[in-house]
């Protein structure tokens, strides 16, 4: 008798790695909108539930709980039952507190105003009845039979709400949401791949290549793996909390190996794309042999030209800066193909500095001035 001859035992092992193995990827895809730089500020992993997204809106801290629910046959539903343990039959018990609602919906009451919202992520469908019940709750229909039931069921869940009105409950349960078809969380790693390089791109404008967007994968999955199995102790920190089980701006710069020092310095000098200029200077500048500490220098006065240029680019007539930016061009193009190696980057600014001055007819242009210049339009040029 072979191997593959006898019906297996069970499969339960395999079958809980891939349901974390979609756990991470959907964490994953949620930590490259960190890049965005608007609200989202980090992802916690497997931390009171799959994932938690922390939110600072308007100064205040909210918090998204996340649950990630998977099933191989993509055809498959989930229903009123698994969802909300609403069942059918009348004159029955109901289990709001075993199904996936009932594990989320105590985050509201535990994190009042700080609860920004519980969602169930999936691969399939929902079931009509479980859609219809979110539209009932959010008002888009008249409340029927099944959220009522459910209204009742949360009153034992949650004792608190036992003597609101129907309108309470049905603001406290509009904090649920669903997302339905999630096919990253399927086991198609092209797709997967496809997404996370599209995520990259809208949020941080840079170009990789296949196998470097695979890399980045391959090593943010792993952050997120060790972030999930840090163990924690019971009173943790806050700071402690965010370094050992969660995902920050840092962590993923690390990931796309974008010094996270010179990011800061664009941002701060008011570039509005930090993360792009960071990526394209980093990956020219270490090319021609420059080290971090120095592109770091080389950051600060690629601000510097950005800052006197808004100030004084009016009082320079149009055809003397036309001309004087093509010959910064012409510096930035030697840079960019690799044609100036750190010998001989004195040499290359101190000639152009002359030219600018000459050209502006300007005394206070620097020679940190003119190279912040090149760096500007080294920028300028790989993104177009």
């Amino acid at each position: 008798m072979k191997l593959n001859e006898v019906d297996l035992r069970e499969q339960a092992g395999r079958d809980t790695i891939n349901r974390f193995r979609a756990q991470f990827r959907a964490a994953l895809i949620e930590s490259l909108a960190i890049l965005e730089e608007s609200e989202i500020e980090r992802i916690y992993c497997d931390y009171h539930e799959d994932y938690v997204v922390k939110y600072v809106i308007d100064g205040e801290t909210r918090y998204r709980f996340v649950q990630v629910k998977t099933k191989t046959k993509l055809n498959d539903q989930y229903t009123i039952l698994d969802i909300f343990g609403i069942k059918k039959r009348r004159n029955t018990e109901h289990n709001l507190p075993d199904s996936f609602a009932g594990k989320l919906l105590p985050h509201i009451k535990n994190f009042g105003k700080s609860c920004h919202s519980v969602e169930i992520r999936t691969n399939i469908n929902f079931e009509d009845e479980v859609e219809q019940i979110l539209e009932e709750v959010r008002g888009k229909r008249p409340v029927g039979a099944h959220t009522k039931t459910l209204i009742a069921e949360t009153q034992k869940l949650i004792p608190s709400l036992a003597f609101e009105s129907e309108d309470v409950h049905l603001h406290f349960l509009s904090h649920l949401c669903l997302e339905p078809r999630q096919q990253i969380l399927s086991e198609q790693d092209d797709l997967f791949v496809s997404m996370a390089s599209n995520q990259i791109y809208k949020f941080s404008e840079v170009h990789l290549k296949p196998d470097e967007v695979q890399k980045i994968i391959v090593r943010l999955l792993s952050t997120i793996e060790s972030k999930s199995a840090e163990i924690l102790i019971k009173d943790i920190s806050a700071a402690e909390l965010d370094r050992k089980a969660s995902i920050g701006m840092k962590d993923v710069l690390d990931v796309l190996s974008i010094s996270t020092s010179t990011y800061e310095i664009l941002r701060d000098g008011g570039d509005e794309k930090a993360i792009k200029s960071a990526s394209i200077l980093q990956r020219t500048l270490k090319r021609s042999g420059f080290s971090s500490n120095t592109i770091d220098a080389f950051a600060g006065y690629k601000c510097q030209w950005e800052a006197w240029h808004r100030k004084y680019r009016h009082d320079i007539p149009d055809f003397l800066m036309t001309i004087a930016i093509e010959l910064v061009v012409e510096s930035a193009r030697k840079l960019a193909l690799g044609a100036i190696k750190t010998a001989e980057i004195t040499t290359e600014v101190t000639t152009l500095q002359t030219k600018l001055c000459n050209q502006l007819m300007r005394t206070d242009i620097t020679l940190e001035l003119t190279f912040g210049a090149v760096l500007s339009e080294l920028v300028r040029g790989e993104a177009t």
